[in-house]
């Protein structure tokens, strides 16, 4: 048999002929073989041109029911997104880029919320805005639309190295159409999960180029226990393949931090199924490369190491216990907002059933694989991720969520089965591969289920990209999203409200109490404008707002007596103020946390920054800087060297 331009390179029998034919395997420059010369140059133009095509009508259909409905803007976790979306938009436009305090969340009183949660999909909301005059919403539509399409390309690329192109559409289009996707896309809108989901595979691409260390298409040669290697990576390419990585990994780190944790699992699994091709060279290559990632992003990562303790992370944990969303998990009790989680994971229950199920049978069709070579490394990563994604559905898991280092942080199974979605469609090229080799009656039952499972995702897909909420108008959203006449509530009443109608509840998302700092008061307000001001508390007095951002305050202040003041602020250690150009300590009110101020008869100038001074701050900022100064040099010698 030989190996024809359909035929990936571990599906051949025999060993690849001297002067291979329409193969699928690209040269170094990344190109295709030169094998078709009547071929017109421009037919590479139109490849490209179609495969965007496709993947922006694929985006559009899965996209246009939501974006383009009234409701849309109260579903899921939008409300929640829009306000962060407005505090870093805010931020942005004051100069501040990365901003570590997020000012207009719980009523103007902030939290540190960009501290713990990263900023790339807000940047990226925050730009939009600012180049095309886009308001909030609209530019939480231009992102979750761009999710969609990066994530069909990022899924191609990634199949390319195993694949050919008609092959690698199976893999793309798989991974946004199977249901798992677009339910956090779009049904439960987890934006920055969705965005960071969107470069994934191709962090996975680059982690097996580094792991492997040959061109595309050196891997095991399926039914064989041969290897087939290529010419291994010269020392520019395995630099260019680990800056690469490192770039893709960062805008991960960056956008979400479950999705870096489930990533980092897919890419342990990758080199698990990998490891008889990748040996301690290719481990430490990625380990490399991983290390580079960590150092482009210190400065993000290592002022959690600090400030994890000066705010309340834990209690994500109390309100969302993962024991809630296994399989078919009872509520834990009777209320109405749990008795609607209760049947939405009754739900996403089915969804992991039957990809689950879609994955075993597709692996019962690679059964040729495993039989012929146990070694089969797509196979095994494909059907690794999908035994993973239901093992920790399951109750007997139970151990493992509790030991296994961060994983109860993501919260609900279901977020992995992205991952899983990627792995069906590896599996599915090998199978449609396989399918002559099995027997007719094994064939026709495989393919038959295999039918009906695909049906029924397609389903569920359907269900999860439909809004139909007649009852919400534009309008309405609107005031939802400024709540204008909303009162602070405590807990017991967000609750009853949560309880009562999620609608009434919408405009209390604006608050953040877990990255409020420890000792703030558990009250629940309503959205605001812009961040806190000063108030005096126990003389009459004058104040003048010189200046009121984010992360910079500066107020005149008259007093005929000695005063106290209050500042409308969470106070947090990176607060700093200065009366008349002078530090003086801050203090915390009792029953709020709100910051107060001492200040003497007379006139002053009083000035509030948010600042992290202290040092292992300035020095993860020195790294990140430095590290991103050299990556820039190496990738620039690079392009050089290759032109």
């Amino acid at each position: 048999m030989e190996c024809g331009g359909s035929t990936p390179l571990f599906f051949c029998h025999q060993k690849i002929p001297v002067k291979p034919v329409n193969t699928s395997i690209e040269n170094k420059s990344g190109a295709e073989p030169p094998h078709s010369k009547s071929q017109p140059p421009i037919s590479k133009v139109k490849i490209v041109v179609g495969l965007f095509a496709l993947w922006l009508t694929v985006a559009a259909l899965l996209s246009f029911s939501r974006l383009t409905h009234e409701a849309f803007g109260v579903q899921g976790d939008l409300t929640l997104h829009y306000h962060i979306t407005r505090s870093y938009a805010q931020s942005f436009a004051e100069g501040d880029w990365l901003p570590r305090w997020a000012g207009l969340l719980d009523g103007g009183r902030g939290d540190a919320l960009f501290t713990f949660y990263p900023p790339l999909c807000y940047l990226v909301s925050a730009l939009l805005m600012k180049l095309f005059g886009l308001d909030v919403l609209s530019s939480i539509k231009a992102v979750s639309f761009l999710v969609l399409f990066l994530a069909q390309a990022s899924a191609y690329l990634l199949a390319r190295e195993f694949f050919n192109r008609r092959q690698s559409l199976i893999v793309s289009l798989g991974y946004v159409l199977l249901p798992a996707f677009p339910l956090i896309c779009l049904h439960r809108v987890f934006l920055a999960n969705a965005f960071a989901l969107s470069f994934a595979p191709l962090a996975v691409k680059w982690a097996y180029r580094l792991l492997v260390g040959t061109e595309p298409g050196a891997v095991a040669t399926g039914l064989t226990n041969e290897i087939t290697p290529l010419k291994s990576l010269g020392r520019h390419r395995s630099q260019f393949c680990i800056i690469a990585f490192a770039l893709c990994f960062s805008a991960i780190i960056l956008s979400h931090a479950i999705t870096t944790y489930l990533t980092g699992l897919t890419i342990g699994f990758l080199a698990l199924a990998f490891i008889r091709q990748a040996g301690w060279r290719g481990i430490l290559s990625l380990a490399r490369a991983v290390f580079v990632a960590l150092m482009l992003t210190a400065f993000f990562l290592l002022p959690q190491l600090v400030e994890a303790d000066w705010v309340q992370l834990k209690l994500q944990l109390v309100q969302q216990d993962y024991r809630n969303y296994f399989l078919f998990a009872a509520p834990p009790n009777d209320s109405r907002y749990r008795q609607a989680w209760s049947g939405f994971n009754d739900a996403t229950s089915y969804l992991i059933v039957i990809q689950s199920l879609t994955g075993l049978l597709l692996a019962l069709s690679c059964w040729p694989k495993f039989r012929g070579d146990k070694s089969s490394p797509v196979v095994w990563f494909g059907s690794t991720l999908v035994a993973f994604g239901f093992l920790i559905s399951l109750p007997v898991s139970d151990l493992l969520w509790r030991y296994l280092p961060g994983l109860k942080f993501i919260q609900f199974p279901w977020r992995f089965q992205p991952f899983v979605a990627l792995g069906i469609g590896l599996l599915a090229v090998v199978a449609v591969e396989c399918r002559p080799l099995l027997k007719k009656l094994p064939r026709m039952l495989l393919m038959a289920g295999l039918m009906w499972l695909i049906v029924i995702q397609l389903i569920f897909t359907a269900i999860f990209v439909h809004l139909d909420d007649d009852d919400v108008t534009r309008e309405q959203v609107a005031n939802l999203l400024v709540a204008a006449d909303a009162q602070p509530v405590n807990l017991q009443e967000g609750t009853r409200l949560q309880n009562e109608d999620d609608l009434k509840y919408a405009p209390y998302t604006s608050n953040q109490l877990y990255f409020r700092p420890t000792g703030s008061a558990f009250m629940l307000y309503p959205p605001a404008s812009k961040p806190g001001g000063l108030s005096l508390i126990e003389s009459q007095g004058r104040v003048t707002t010189k200046r009121l951002e984010i992360a910079r305050r500066e107020f005149l202040i008259e007093s005929d007596s000695p005063t106290k003041a209050r500042i409308e602020t969470h106070n947090h250690p990176n607060w700093h103020a200065q009366l008349d150009g002078s530090e003086i300590a801050l203090q915390s009110e009792p029953e709020t946390g709100l910051m107060l101020v001492d200040l003497p008869a007379g006139s002053h100038r009083l000035s509030l920054r948010f600042e992290a001074r202290y040092q292992l701050a300035r020095i993860a900022w020195l790294i990140s800087m430095t590290s991103w100064v050299l990556l820039t040099l190496v990738l620039g010698f690079q392009l050089i060297r290759r032109k």
